[in-house]
């Protein structure tokens, strides 16, 4: 009974860790976006610039947290990127400058990753240990629930309080938020011992995984332009209240998504559902730019929902199982690859945005980007679906 309680604990822990640090820390940026820029008076390739500043921290900070986890425990970096989530969120809110934004936009990409590791870590060990590794989709639900939270408060909030009041209601919901987390988590952190992460192991260098790598960076691209910019695309169709009912639908649909794509990998293994995951959000990435009206937008916007985090957890997944030995190292070096692509893709969209008057030409690009992805797998899948042929007939 302790054994299921503790497991319930950390996986409701681990749930407000992404809530708070990815889904309002990293993706309330999103729906706040469009106000932003008209009281702070940033324009779209400044914005665009914040939010690669945002994911060049997130970078930066996955590089360093295998080595702090080593250094201070992965207890303690907890903390850190619990304080640190909750504090940059409000500071972003404290001044219309936009080098403090920016400053406070990059902190935070920082607290984003050392949270996700520190509690990827602890969750993930946890449920392995346990033998319940499918239930890894519940706890990276709450990025998708984190997005709903913030999507739903956008509105309301910056309407009572504005872009930079809003910002500090929402850091200090995430200060409540991370106590909560910390007092479910803690104990799983005290227990967790720093594990060398098979250093001593080279990584795959063959074309498998190699292709796998450049989809993941791929995607990387393409998700990251979408993640950022769907709401103020949205408002050639919406008003702010229903472009920001657009990012709440994508919130709800991410929410159940990683779960339901981890059950379709168990049946059919996860490199068709992977592929297949791609040529949906390409397909929902595409759908506003070709039909602009609410049930395009609509509709695009679901199917966006329903795979960024499939696809992240497929694809670690595929990499992690290419070499066990050194797991970590190939999470660390495929997180990286996504991360450089998080930070090209903001910058590239706002430009294109700032010189086209629309964000028709960004989405296509992310699109293309994310359907190029898929294809670079298929060969794999082709390869792998020969060998299970070959070897069911051999029987």
């Amino acid at each position: 009974m302790n054994r299921t309680l503790d497991l319930r604990s950390l996986l409701a822990g681990g749930f407000l860790v992404l809530l708070l640090a990815m889904g309002i820390g990293r993706f309330a940026y999103t729906p706040l976006l469009p106000p932003m820029m008209s009281q702070y008076g940033f324009g779209a390739e400044e914005v665009g610039l914040l939010a690669s500043l945002n994911y060049l921290g997130y970078l930066v900070g996955a590089f360093l947290a295998a080595a702090l986890c080593r250094a201070l425990g992965e207890r303690n970096l907890l903390a850190l990127g619990l304080a640190l989530s909750a504090a940059t969120t409000a500071a972003a809110g404290l001044s219309l400058d936009f080098s403090w934004v920016g400053a406070a936009r990059l902190l935070s990409g920082l607290a984003s990753a050392f949270c996700f590791v520190a509690a990827s870590g602890v969750v993930l060990t946890a449920l392995a240990r346990e033998g319940r590794d499918g239930l890894a989709g519940l706890f990276y639900g709450g990025v998708g629930c984190g997005i709903v939270l913030s999507g739903l408060l956008a509105v309301p909030l910056v309407e009572r309080f504005g872009a930079a009041g809003s910002w500090l209601v929402l850091g200090l919901l995430s200060a409540l938020l991370a106590a909560c987390a910390w007092r479910l988590l803690s104990a799983g952190c005290a227990e967790r011992r720093p594990q060398g992460g098979g250093a001593s192991f080279p990584l795959p260098r063959h074309g498998r995984f190699v292709r796998l790598v450049a989809a993941y960076g791929l995607e990387g691209f393409g998700y990251i332009i979408t993640g950022t910019f769907l709401v103020a695309a949205a408002r050639t169709t919406f008003d702010s209240g229903g472009a920001a009912s657009v990012w709440i639908l994508a919130g709800c649909a991410a929410v159940p998504s990683a779960y339901l794509w981890s059950l379709a990998a168990r049946r059919h293994g996860a490199l068709r559902p992977l592929i297949l995951a791609h040529g949906m959000q390409a397909v929902g990435i595409a759908l506003p730019v070709f039909f602009p009206q609410p049930a395009g937008v609509i509709l695009g916007a679901l199917l966006f929902g329903a795979t960024f985090m499939g696809i992240v957890g497929l694809s670690l997944s595929l990499g992690g199982n290419l070499l066990p030995a050194a797991r970590g190292r190939v999470i660390g070096l495929m997180t990286g690859v996504y991360g450089i692509g998080q930070i090209i893709g903001p910058s590239l969209a706002g430009m294109l945005a700032a010189r086209t008057g629309s964000f028709d030409l960004s989405l296509l690009i992310a699109a293309a980007a994310v359907c190029a992805g898929g294809l670079l797998l298929m060969p794999d899948a082709l390869s792998a679906r020969s060998e299970s042929s070959s070897r069911a007939g051999g029987l």
